[in-house]
């Protein structure tokens, strides 16, 4: 039997024959056009010699997913297809690129026998791999895809079947969707698949298909012959007046007029979507079709720009005139709200739940726009604009100014969210209650072995479920000029935030309350100096997160865990504990040792061996640990939870990095091994070093890693092919810290040997010794020009040093900015950090450094004591206003300094 989750899959609507679309029901290419570039996808398809990879760029409303659908409908009438996945905004799981490989799998299950076999074989050994939650993408797509093909078909064929994935651009997270197209492209000679993708050029895609650009073959398809696309569009117009002409009964006339239908031509220039758009617009005004086609073609367009008559800006403007002519300006408000609403949403939302929300009609309010927005008449499906091009029109004052009609003006992003903020919180203050799943009473007792049960969450209705996840969202990007909106706030965190924690516990989204609080808080923070209301909600928001952090453990297995465990531990002066008393009292109380306040620790994780090395990623939301115990592991600085463990190494971790993108990580073993890994599976063992790796880093770009050993050398690898590239010698002692310049043209090293090196990346040549340093070098880099290298060493100072002089200055201070702008933080035993001008950091209060003494962080605010069991750290990372430490004992820690009251 096909098991569990990835058969539910069949029916997730993200197929050719059943997706959704974020722009109304999908429909492939009318006969007769897009002929060649058809031809040429399936002259590429059925040749074994023809590239494993195609992909199909264009811009915004150029007709990929049309052409994507027909391509599936060609291969499966040729038994050629052997999966399709069309992702869509408009859709929460097609919107989801980890969905991706166990859809693709299940669909080839499907195929054969012998793969199925394979499938389902894999999934009893790991029956986590086929959910949307594994974050092991590389061992998913291995065991799911790569090994049941090559176990099941073989090498004598060499194509079995197409892929086909269509929209990636539109993937809530591209992050994600850059290492599959990597792994689809590494894999793609290995296995008997073609893989065509089609999405816009953004630049994380582009990145990843330009990164091996021998294995697949791209088409602009943009940069398409203009005169035959618009070719095409002249047959589909034609095609399609003629059929709204039949729909009427007038067969018998000359209409349309080939003046109307060029001039209708060139306003669509080479973009379909405009031509699509036009015939809705045209079809929808019923026995007035004619003379909304003549309107069009005869519309005065002096006022329109050049670029907008080449556009469809001027067609979008027409029928938003439309919509709200001979309406009171009482009938124009709600319909620019609705729209704001559909536009703003960070999820698009069924008819009911936008009516739940807004508080509107949204049926009748709609009803003048339906060519532009689809809503459609199933009522479970997503209402969305039907292209991206509307959304970026109607929010651009410049595109789109109103002058007939000023109530219905551009949409103003901080305005859209705030409307939103405020319909989300006072959703939520009228749904939310105890026990929102009327779960049997029996089961809300605090008890080890209860665990919420999925099976309980139709109680909460998508308009609560959506104000649950994105209120926090929303608030941040709102202005707070709302009295309203700090009305509700202050009703919800008062009467409703335990409720809502639970609600979220139980449809699984527990972390989402981390992240809403965290970002409310920052919202706050920004009217503290002027607003006391707002600077005391701050307070009761960021204790409700210290809280929801502490005992996310307990809460995420069971949401009534809010209620009872939670709140026995919090501090005896807690906020959370002072507004909800009356819970607080029936719960088991401390007698003695409870704090009195929330301190400065916001995580505590048990590692289980000593932490040799920690890193933080780019962004602050996960830690990477290397140990004693031969593992790596990526913890998420939220919620504290261990997202992925790395086993294989054979002896202890010594230094571990994230790449710049957060998707990949390098580790250093006493092993002698250096590993570059996927934020959950090993990607490649490099091996060569003779002795224990000390220090690893990636290059900005992620193509290269350079490691440093005990051998005295230190190599630079290819991350794509794992060779070596350099191996650069000349220190007399073991190499104890790497880095690559900025621009990757240079390596720094700092070595036992008490010196510090900048060698050529290129040709392995050393361009500078630099010695002063009278014991160790435990810890280099450059700055973000190159002009400067800094050092850190055993003899307990740092050393800011010329790369062009080779003179250097002792630092004395706990902060350095360099010329360049870079900042140098101390951090105690002769150790630093660096950072640079361009990254995030997550507060103004940042950087941090540590005290001589190691006894003290050190703020641009204010100071933290450092308790004299936690100053013992042998290793350390920061990141905006967090720092995270690794023990001996195996603990990490993460402060943050915002936390302290």
């Amino acid at each position: 039997m096909f098991i569990g989750s990835i058969d539910k899959l069949n029916h997730e609507m993200t197929s050719y024959k059943t997706r959704h679309s974020s722009y109304g029901n999908p429909t492939g290419c009318m006969a007769g056009t897009r002929v060649k570039i058809l031809t040429d996808l399936e002259t590429w398809a059925s040749n074994d010699l023809s590239s494993k990879v195609y992909w199909l760029v264009g811009m915004a409303g150029t007709g990929k997913s049309t052409i994507s659908q027909t391509l599936c409908e060609i291969l499966d009438g040729k038994n050629m297809l052997g999966a399709s996945f069309f992702c869509s905004r408009g859709s929460e799981n097609a919107r989801n690129a980890r969905l991706i490989v166990p859809t693709i799998a299940h669909s080839l299950a499907s195929t054969s026998p012998c793969i199925k076999s394979e499938v389902v074989k894999a999934i009893e050994n790991d029956p986590k791999l086929a959910e949307p939650t594994y974050i092991n993408l590389v061992d998913q797509f291995n065991k799911l895809i790569h090994d049941p093909i090559q176990v099941s078909v073989g090498n004598a064929v060499k194509t079995y079947k197409i892929i086909v994935i269509d929209a990636v651009d539109e993937c809530t997270d591209l992050r994600l969707v850059s290492p599959l197209i990597q792994l689809i492209l590494k894999s793609a000679s290995a296995i008997p698949l073609k893989v065509f993708i089609a999405s816009r050029d953004e630049p994380l895609i582009h990145h990843a298909f330009t990164s091996l650009p021998r294995l697949q073959t791209a088409f602009y398809l943009h940069e398409a012959d203009k005169d035959v696309v618009k070719g095409d569009i002249r047959m589909y117009l034609e095609t399609s007046l003629a059929e709204i002409k039949a729909h009427h009964g007038h067969t018998s006339d000359t209409w349309p007029p080939q003046s109307e239908i060029s001039a209708l031509l060139d306003r669509s220039g080479t973009l379909f979507i405009y031509a699509a758009t036009a015939i809705r617009y045209i079809s929808q005004g019923g026995p007035l079709y004619k003379s909304r086609l003549s309107t069009m073609a005869n519309r005065d367009m002096k006022s329109v720009s050049k670029l907008q008559t080449s556009t469809i800006d001027g067609l979008y403007e027409h029928i938003l005139d439309q919509a709200c002519e001979s309406k009171e300006e009482s009938e124009v408000i709600p319909m620019r709200q609705l729209v704001s609403m559909i536009v703003f949403l960070r999820n698009p939302l069924p008819i009911q739940p936008i009516s739940s929300l807004s508080e509107i009609d949204a049926h009748l309010y709609l009803s003048q726009l339906t060519s532009v927005i689809h809503v459609p008449t199933h009522k479970e499906a997503a209402v969305a604009p039907f292209h991206a091009s509307f959304p970026d029109f109607v929010t651009d004052p410049t595109r789109y100014s109103r002058k007939r009609y000023p109530p219905f003006c551009a949409l103003v992003a901080s305005e859209g969210h705030e409307m939103l903020a405020i319909k989300c919180l006072k959703q939520m203050n009228r749904s939310l209650k105890y026990n929102i799943c009327e779960v049997p009473k029996e089961s809300t007792v605090s008890r080890r072995e209860t665990t919420n049960s999925p099976d309980n969450n139709g109680k909460i209705s998508e308009a609560l479920k959506y104000s649950c996840l994105y209120w926090a969202s929303h608030f941040f990007e709102a202005q707070l000029s709302r009295v309203d909106l700090i009305d509700a706030l202050d009703t919800f965190l008062h009467k409703h935030l335990l409720h809502w924690i639970e609600c979220l516990s139980a449809l699984g989204e527990l972390q989402t309350g981390i992240l809403s609080l965290r970002s409310a808080a920052t919202a706050l923070s920004r009217f503290k100096p002027t607003n006391i209301r707002c600077h005391d909600l701050q307070l009761l928001v960021d204790d409700g997160r210290q809280c929801l952090q502490m005992n996310f453990e307990s809460i995420q297995k069971h949401s009534f865990e809010i209620y009872e465990s939670a709140l026995v531990w919090i501090p005896k002066k807690s906020l959370t504990r002072k507004v909800y008393a009356t819970n607080v009292r029936r719960v088991p109380r401390v007698i003695l040792g409870l704090f009195d306040l929330w301190g400065s620790t916001e995580l505590y994780m048990q590692n289980g061996s000593p932490v040799n090395s920690v890193a933080f990623a780019q962004d602050g939301s996960r830690v990477v640990s290397g140990s004693g115990d031969n593992t790596v592991r990526i913890w998420n600085t939220m919620t504290g939870e261990v997202e992925a463990e790395l086993k294989g190494h054979t002896n202890s971790v010594r230094s571990v990095a994230f790449a710049q993108d957060g998707s990949r990580v390098v580790s250093g073993s006493d092993d002698k091994t250096v590993w570059n890994a996927m934020t959950g599976e090993v990607e490649a063992e490099l091996r060569g070093h003779t002795d224990w790796v000390m220090s690893v880093a990636f290059a900005q770009d992620g193509s290269r890693v350079v490691s440093g050993s005990d051998d005295n050398t230190v190599r630079i690898w290819n991350t794509t092919t794992g060779e070596v590239e350099a191996e650069l010698k000349g220190h007399t002692n073991s190499v104890t810290s790497v880095a690559f310049a900025q621009d990757g043209s240079r390596v720094v090293s700092g070595s036992d040997d008490n010196t510090v090196r900048i060698w050529n990346a290129t040709t392995g040549e050393v361009e500078a010794e630099l010695k002063g340093h009278t014991s160790w070098v435990r810890s280099v880099a450059f700055a973000q020009d190159g002009s400067r290298v800094v050092s850190g060493s055993y003899d307990e100072t740092v050393r800011i040093w010329n790369t062009v002089t080779g003179e250097s200055q002792v630092m004395t201070m706990t902060t350095i900015t360099l010329p360049d702008a870079s900042v140098v933080h101390y951090a105690g035993k002769g150790n630093f950090c660096i950072s640079y001008p361009e990254q995030p950091t997550l507060s103004i209060h940042a950087p941090l450094s540590i005290s001589d003494d190691c006894q003290w962080i050190v703020g641009a605010l204010h100071d933290c004591w450092i308790p004299s069991h936690n100053r013992d750290f042998i290793s350390s990372s920061f990141s905006g206003d967090r720092v995270c430490f690794g023990y001996h004992s195996g603990d990490v820690i993460i402060f943050d300094m915002k936390a302290v009251p």
